[in-house]
């Protein structure tokens, strides 16, 4: 529940998560928190939109 917080500030973060079997570190602003549908999006700096699940996330700082 204490990550959900961070989600919500306008900061940058630094997301570490599992995608098909291995770690991945993405680094980016928010973009939508979906809890119904445990997804994450995030923009980069290039502007490029990911999503993640939410059971996937190992880290965030």
């Amino acid at each position: 529940m204490m990550y959900l917080k961070k989600l919500t500030e306008n900061n940058p973060i630094t997301i570490d998560y599992y995608s098909n079997g291995s770690v991945k570190t993405i680094k980016g602003r928010v973009k939508g928190l979906s809890i119904n549908e445990q997804l994450l999006s995030i923009i980069n700096e290039k502007q490029e939109s990911f999503t993640i699940r939410l059971s996937g996330i190992r880290r965030i700082h």
